[in-house]
């Protein structure tokens, strides 16, 4: 289903919107943690992968039609398509034609980082070429994130697509350097630990804030704090940031959005008996 969930707060349409569906190795989703431990949250198939989702968040406000990420967008080799059982066949562009959302309509776009999984679906194939897919947006990302990809190393550089996606946002990007207000409700806050320059999405509607969390906390399955991924660059600040925002989320009652979680798409946080979090459904008290 390419519409994942809808609200309707303080005049803001909001909705989780699926750009496709990936199976990725569990160990390497819960780095150190064991796999008797994980494994209650998600069992893993036959080749150790376990099932996730691609969500973006889509919010209609005052003339502004802006999207938080964009999912692989189709740039992946078949040799990656099959070891990842990567399903776009339901994926952004259908969720956008089911809310008769014309890709011209987009006004911003806003990626956490710049891994082909969260940012692919930046660009589309026009005429041999790739182009912008959202033509009259402006694409945000943090500045050291665009650095960091531009150099990326032998450790680094398969998460990007360069030719693909990079080079065609230059000409609409803007590069931010911080935390900042990029209009008049959606704000980016750095949460870094997945990568340098990781960035998280908050929008604000009057009623609520909902806060696009990045791969920080992908799933709410790694409410936990040592629940980090081994893709992640710096993995200590992961471990603290996420506290942080977490922290926040709590006392000022955000709704969270896990971009690969593929059964809680949204949802707030609470504190548990054990002085941890836990996930509610949205809305809940």
């Amino acid at each position: 289903m390419a519409i994942v969930d809808y609200s309707q707060s303080g005049g803001c349409d909001v909705w989780v919107l699926s750009a496709g569906s990936v199976r990725m190795d569990g160990g390497a989703m819960f780095g150190v943690v064991p796999r008797p431990l994980w494994e209650r949250c998600y069992v893993p198939d036959e080749r150790n992968r376990i099932g996730l989702t691609m969500n973006c968040l889509l919010v209609r406000e005052q003339g502004e039609v802006v999207l938080v990420e964009t999912g692989f967008g189709g740039k992946v080799t078949e040799k990656l398509r099959e070891i990842y059982a990567l399903d776009e066949s339901d994926g952004l562009l259908a969720s956008l034609e089911a809310l008769h959302i014309a890709p011209e309509e987009i006004t911003r776009v806003v990626l956490t980082h710049l891994h082909q999984d969260h940012a692919g679906g930046c660009t589309v194939q026009e005429g041999g070429e790739y182009v912008p897919a959202f033509p009259n947006a402006t694409y945000y990302v943090q500045k050291g994130e665009w650095e960091d990809a531009e150099n990326a190393d032998g450790q680094t550089v398969n998460g990007y697509r360069y030719d693909e996606v990079m080079r065609p946002l230059s000409p609409v990007l803007a590069l931010l350097e911080g935390n900042e207000r990029i209009c008049s409700f959606v704000e980016v806050l750095v949460t870094p630990g997945h990568t340098r320059r990781h960035q998280s999405v908050l929008v604000h509607t009057g009623e609520d804030t909902f806060c696009f969390v990045g791969d920080l906390i992908p799933t709410t399955h790694h409410l936990k704090p040592i629940y980090v991924m081994a893709y992640d660059l710096y993995p200590r600040q992961t471990y603290l940031v996420k506290q942080e925002i977490m922290e926040r989320a709590v006392s000022e009652n955000w709704v969270m959005v896990w971009p690969h979680d593929p059964d809680i798409a949204w949802g707030r946080l609470r504190r548990d008996d054990a002085g941890g979090y836990e996930a509610l459904s949205l809305f809940a008290d």
